[in-house]
């Protein structure tokens, strides 16, 4: 779990928890990782859900729009919550070989400037 305000270096622009095979669940505040321009879950086998707060991982004062959103290989992941105004400035969304995956809940203003959505391979069967 990642309070709220938290890891805003400015030096920090990619978040890639790929390494961490054993994760169960990301909890990530409101207002962290503002400088963050990739956000990237890939391979994850044992996670179940992701939660992030209000206002993270979005530059504010900028007119920006080259974030990435990628979640793809987690076979177990239920649910996503992704809170008012995150990923606001972002360009691309994927989610891509998720069977588990039963809930997708975005808030308000997330994703505003993306021209790229894509939901591949979410249920097998039906996506």
């Amino acid at each position: 779990r990642i309070g709220d305000n938290g890891y805003n270096d400015d030096s920090v622009t990619e978040l890639k928890l790929s390494w961490l095979v054993r994760l169960k669940r990301i909890v990530i505040g409101n207002e962290c990782f503002v400088n963050v321009r990739v956000f990237e879950l890939d391979g994850l086998s044992e996670l179940e859900s992701v939660v992030i707060g209000k206002r993270s991982f979005r530059i504010y004062g900028d007119k920006r729009n080259d974030g990435s959103y990628r979640i793809v290989n987690c076979p177990k992941l239920k649910s996503i919550q992704i809170g008012y105004d995150s990923f606001y400035d972002y360009h691309s969304f994927e989610l891509n070989n998720l069977p588990s995956l039963q809930s997708i809940d975005i808030g308000d203003y997330c994703f505003d400037w993306a021209p790229s959505f894509s939901l591949t391979g979410l249920i097998d069967g039906l996506v």
